[in-house]
């Protein structure tokens, strides 16, 4: 996969440092219907934050998954998003934020909580659904096809009831913004865990869903490749819960 950069209306993901942070009580999701798009997911939503992440899936055997990540934006500055797992070490990860009037974005691995963590590339892919991705000063929402990214070697299989996925949050600028390979400061507003739940995740309407998305996000030139070796062996770092801060979900 020849590294390009791209920059897509309304949508650019870079991936989030995410952590196992200690929840009271872990979140969960609920059904939630997209007004813009139609599509039904199964989200978590912080009610302190504005965060919300939404996932659907196909009722036959799939890869792939529809997300939407939403978050209010500090002036314009600010990232959001997710981990197939609790813990932010290894796991394929993902992040957006506003290069000014659209979204970026980029895949992303941690090898621990605190550096920005490398865009990477692999056999997975985003391509964003434009009738549910919008970003202004105030606020952003991202809705995409992930194609590719559930497995085993990712950090979430696609076969499961349920998965404990992560979610992070920060309000300062994104280091050269207009790049998916821009830099992810602390995510200071929050991170932890939720459950998803994936049996309610999964739609008949998926494939139609689907077919609305567009041409693949590609990655900036120096992406290194993800290394499923980290998902197998990772550890935890011993620091995770510091700066943790638990939110509800509706």
């Amino acid at each position: 996969m020849a590294p390009t950069h791209s920059r897509i209306p309304t949508i650019t993901l870079t991936l989030l440092t995410l952590s196992t942070g200690s929840l009271g009580q872990t979140s969960v999701t609920n059904e939630f219907t997209d007004p813009a798009t139609g599509i039904v997911l199964q989200r978590f939503f912080g009610a302190r934050t504005n965060y919300g992440f939404g996932i659907a899936l196909s009722t036959s055997p799939s890869n792939s998954f529809i997300g939407q990540l939403s978050f209010p934006l500090n002036d314009g500055a600010g990232w959001g998003g997710w981990s197939l797992t609790g813990d932010m070490e290894g796991p394929l990860l993902m992040a957006a934020w506003s290069d000014g009037t659209s979204v970026v974005s980029s895949f992303r691995q941690a090898e621990n909580e605190d550096d920005n963590p490398p865009e990477v590339v692999g056999d997975f892919s985003v391509r964003p659904i434009a009738a549910g991705t919008s970003v202004n000063a105030t606020f952003l929402t991202f809705t995409f096809l992930c194609e590719g990214c559930l497995g085993a070697a990712l950090g979430l299989d696609g076969t499961a009831a349920t998965a404990e996925m992560g979610w992070a949050l920060s309000d300062k600028a994104v280091g050269d913004p207009g790049s998916s390979a821009g830099v992810l400061e602390f995510h200071n507003v929050g991170f932890g865990e939720f459950q998803a739940d994936l049996a309610l995740a999964r739609r008949p309407e998926f494939e139609d869903w689907a077919a609305r998305a567009g041409a693949p996000v590609a990655a900036a030139a120096g992406a290194t490749a993800f290394d499923a070796a980290l998902v197998e062996s990772g550890e935890d770092s011993g620091d995770e819960d510091e700066g943790d801060e638990d939110d509800d979900d509706d």
